[in-house]
This record gives C-alpha cells, sequence and structure tokens, in this order.
C-alpha cells in the first residue's frame, strides 16, 4: 500500500516537470528578447505565462509596465503598475501610478493608508494563509489531547470555529481588490444596470473606479461619490493573481 501511495505521488510529481520546464524556457525566452529590446515579442510571452499560465513575478509585471509605457498604452501600464504594487506594495510604484494619472488627467489613483495596509495584506498573503493553517492544526491537536484527557475544552472549540472562518473568508475573498480600470473611450456611465437608465457621465479609458457587485452584464461601481454602472467589457478587474 505504502509502495502504491509513492508510485503515485512519483508520477504525478513527474507530470508537473515537463511543464514546469517549458515555463521556465518561456519566461528565458521573454526576457532574453526583453534584454534584445524585442519587446512586443517578450510582452506576447509574458502576456502568456501570467494570463495563461498563472505565472506572476514582481520582474516580469515591471517589464510589462515598461513596455506598455514605451508604447503609449498607458491604461495597461497602469494595470501592469497597480499588479506590480499588489504584489510587492512598493511605494515607487504608486508615485509612478501617480504621476502617469496626472499627465493623462485620470481619477481612481489616489492612495491612503487603509489600501497600502490592503496591499502588505496581498504581499504577504501565502504567509498568512500558513499561519492559520498552522493554528487550525495545533488548535486541533490540544483539543483532541483535551477529549482524551476527558476534559471539555469549550474554549478551544470556539478559537478553532473561529480560526477556520478567517481561513474561510481569506481564501475564498482575501485576494479581492476591488478596482477595476476602464478600457475604452467614450464609456458610459450609467445610474442603473440597463442601457435605458439615465447617463451619469462619459468618460475616458484610464479611469480606475471602485468595483461592486455584477447585474447580468454591468458592473456595479462609484464615480464623484454616487453610485454608477459600467458595461463589464468596459471595465478591467485589477485582480491579485
Amino acid at each position: 500500500m505504502k509502495i502504491s501511495i509513492i508510485c503515485i505521488l512519483f508520477i504525478l510529481v513527474s507530470a508537473q516537470l515537463p511543464a514546469r520546464d517549458q515555463t521556465d524556457n518561456a519566461q528565458l525566452q521573454a526576457d532574453s528578447l526583453f534584454q534584445a529590446r524585442k519587446y512586443t515579442e517578450s510582452f506576447e510571452i509574458y502576456q502568456h505565462l501570467l494570463h495563461k499560465e498563472r505565472l506572476v513575478s514582481p520582474s516580469m509585471l515591471l517589464k510589462m509596465a515598461f513596455i506598455k509605457e514605451g508604447l503609449g498604452d498607458y491604461t495597461q501600464a497602469l494595470y501592469y503598475l497597480n499588479l506590480y504594487y499588489l504584489h510587492t506594495a512598493d511605494k515607487k510604484a504608486l508615485t509612478k501610478m501617480e504621476e502617469l494619472a496626472k499627465k493623462k488627467d485620470l481619477r481612481g489613483y489616489e492612495f491612503n493608508d487603509l489600501e497600502f495596509f490592503k496591499t502588505i495584506f496581498f504581499k504577504y498573503f501565502n504567509e498568512i494563509v500558513l499561519v492559520l493553517l498552522t493554528i487550525s492544526l495545533l488548535l486541533m491537536v490540544l483539543i483532541l489531547y483535551r477529549k482524551k484527557a476527558d476534559q471539555r475544552p469549550v474554549g478551544l472549540a470556539i478559537s478553532i470555529v473561529v480560526v477556520l472562518g478567517l481561513l474561510f473568508y481569506t481564501l475564498n475573498f482575501g485576494k479581492d481588490y476591488n478596482r477595476g480600470i476602464i478600457t475604452q473611450n467614450n464609456t458610459y456611465l450609467m445610474e442603473g444596470p440597463s442601457a435605458g437608465a439615465k447617463v451619469v457621465t462619459i468618460i475616458g479609458k484610464g479611469h480606475r473606479l471602485p468595483i461592486g457587485g455584477q447585474k447580468d452584464v454591468w458592473t456595479q461601481t462609484e464615480w464623484e461619490g454616487k453610485e454608477a454602472y459600467v458595461k463589464q467589457d468596459k471595465i478591467r478587474k485589477v485582480s491579485f493573481f
């Protein structure tokens, strides 16, 4: 039985190795193209790694932002800078985003302490999950020990429920950033989730807006303190990968 389990684990690990090698080779190729100033070709590979392979690194995001800014695509440059900031909490990225936004007269790039602390949370997301898991396991061990000693671990039971609740919330909702960047010019913001609703305003691409719930093809947002709705295909959500 033990031999069978070891064999299965070996097969599973071995199956992952070729894919890992291909990914590493692709990243090396993209880095080489970037160094050779073949930015368009390198960006295509980086984009595939990020959105298809779900592989992300701060250096890759920074290069993607650099490429898009160099090509004059400030909307995508801001998007990748924002992703870079979520992974690093690097305040230099904030300064760069604010400079770009000011240059293009864009709204939504005013950062506060709350957003900075949220970014710190994103940066150490895996470590936080690991700590919560460790605490949960320790509490389980203590509960079992107390039960064997014919004790009623009420306090420990409450504690583990709280910790597991925090773990559940972190895993399911902890990566929600709730920000999106308008991707098209002449984007209509409506008072309600309907094409027949009153127009709040018409804005250009690049503005960063808060994101709420979804209603059909509409995304809830906010403009100048008022609730508004925008078509889902007009706004790109900034997501922590």
